[in-house]
């Protein structure tokens, strides 16, 4: 299997004043993983993505697009968890390669 179709893309769906979206951006700089933040209340164009995406405009959600599926991961600690445990497959991964 190449790295390639092993890629996972991340959007984060935001914003700023929201103390749930800060702490998930905080653990996400821990973390040391790329995500693509998406402000929803600066883009309107985010916001509609979100609803018809996810389903909702709740905040923050995280757009999982991996193998050419899209999944929509709602509340801050799910995503947290979710992403430590990808970049510790990440991590395993690459080590044995």
């Amino acid at each position: 299997m190449s790295i390639s179709s092993q890629t996972t893309l991340f959007s984060l769906y935001h914003y700023r004043s929201c103390p749930f979206c800060a702490y998930t951006r905080s653990a996400m700089k821990h973390i040391d993983i790329e995500v693509e933040e998406r402000d929803i209340a600066r883009n309107p164009a985010y916001r509609a993505e979100l609803i018809n995406g996810g389903g909702r405009a709740q905040v923050p959600c995280l757009r999982i697009e991996s193998k050419g599926k899209v999944r929509w991961l709602y509340e801050s600690q799910d995503i947290v968890n979710y992403l430590q445990r990808h970049a510790a497959q990440t991590a395993d991964h690459n080590q044995t390669l």
